[in-house]
């Protein structure tokens, strides 16, 4: 049974709904791989918060068996994308629903199997490769996205609260090796996969980004060039990654998407929205934001100073984070070497209502800073 305050009842039956919440996702849903049409049609059957977990995942199950159909016609290309799609459903359910974990994890279990059903169809050139980096006993879970130009770039991405590297990190792999990047999508401490072995504790997480890089650099059998590393993170991730980069001195250049760059201690907790207060109490494993603090609390300007290229994105009407713009003002301060802002003014979390104009810059930006 799924146990609500009084304050979550009330949001979850009268305030979440498509004409208030919903529609500022679409973007961000879009880039899981969902179709529009689909989209609006799932979304048009949730009438209760409650119910939104669910209706997603029934959706991706019937994903699911239209793809299986399609393999049994021969149809291999079909029930490719359709089990990609299917991922797209499963996360879309999953996604932040903190409110019931057991259901949620079963789904998310779900958006795992579809994906791997998926590059199962993929030609062994194309295929992204499964990787596990050892890491304080346990292995981090990943996925290479290699490029077909010898000695090209390495960018990893770094997830935000919620994602899992299934969803957009494929479709964010696709565009960077289409454009002679080599691209990493991994679940960290607390995130996806990784979340039942560790929990998230920010102290600890850039530790997770340098086994990886350690990984690479000893299991050179993939041709790239780890002189010229990058790395990427939206939403929580848009500040792990630049606060990684400072630690790593191997990363040369770094962009962050709408990153909380502070917390505020237990005070800045409570004024999280409901939803978001939920995902640290679960990324952190812990029963209260008294308990968690310890491990989701920050500042950036308490880590080392950031002195490699930063191209640095917030969105004016981000209601995911309060004060975006002091987000903004803070990490151009924390930052000491070439720094670029981009505001978006009018733009929801993540840039995600712009994501067409965003993704292409940050394609160039990358190629001028990792130039050889």
């Amino acid at each position: 049974m799924v146990h609500l305050t009084l304050k979550e009842k009330f949001a979850f039956k009268f305030i979440f709904s498509e004409g208030r919440v919903y529609h500022r996702w679409y973007g961000r849903f879009l880039s899981f791989g969902i179709d529009y049409g689909r989209l609006r049609r799932v979304v048009a059957r949730v009438h209760n918060w409650l119910n939104w977990c669910g209706q997603w995942t029934k959706e991706g199950d019937a994903l699911v068996k239209m793809a299986e159909e399609a393999l049994d016609k021969g149809n291999s290309v079909k029930a490719r994308a359709l089990f990609h799609e299917a991922v797209g459903c499963y996360h879309a359910g999953q996604h932040v629903f903190f409110i019931d974990s057991s259901q949620k994890e079963k789904t998310q279990e779900k958006a795992r199997k579809s994906y791997q059903r998926a590059i199962s169809l993929y030609n062994e050139k194309e295929r992204p490769i499964r990787i596990d980096v050892p890491f304080n006993g346990v292995k981090i879970p990943g996925y290479l996205r290699l490029s077909t130009v010898p000695d090209s770039p390495l960018i990893i991405f770094v997830n935000g609260m919620d994602n899992i590297k299934e969803a957009e990190g494929n479709s964010q792999g696709n565009l960077f090796k289409q454009n002679g990047f080599n691209y990493f999508t991994f679940d960290g401490p607390g995130q996806g996969e990784l979340w039942k072995d560790m929990k998230f504790d920010v102290k600890e997480y850039h530790k997770a980004v340098t086994a990886i890089i350690d990984w690479f650099e000893q299991h050179q059998i993939y041709g790239m060039d780890m002189g010229r590393i990058g790395l990427i993170g939206f939403s929580l991730g848009g500040y792990l990654a630049p606060m990684c980069a400072a630690y790593d001195k191997r990363v040369k250049c770094v962009v962050g998407n709408s990153g909380l760059v502070f917390i505020g201690g237990l005070e800045g907790l409570k004024k999280l929205n409901p939803l978001w207060q939920r995902g640290v109490t679960y990324m952190t494993g812990c029963e209260t934001l008294e308990q968690a603090v310890a491990q989701f609390d920050w500042d950036i300007e308490r880590d080392p100073g950031l002195n490699v290229p930063l191209l640095f994105y917030h969105a004016g009407k981000d209601e995911v984070m309060p004060s975006p713009k002091l987000h903004a003002d803070k990490v151009m301060r924390w930052a000491k070497g070439e720094k670029t802002l981009q505001y978006y003014e009018q733009a929801e979390h993540c840039t995600m209502d712009y994501l067409d104009e965003v993704y292409p810059e940050i394609i160039d930006w990358f190629k001028k800073k990792l130039k050889e």
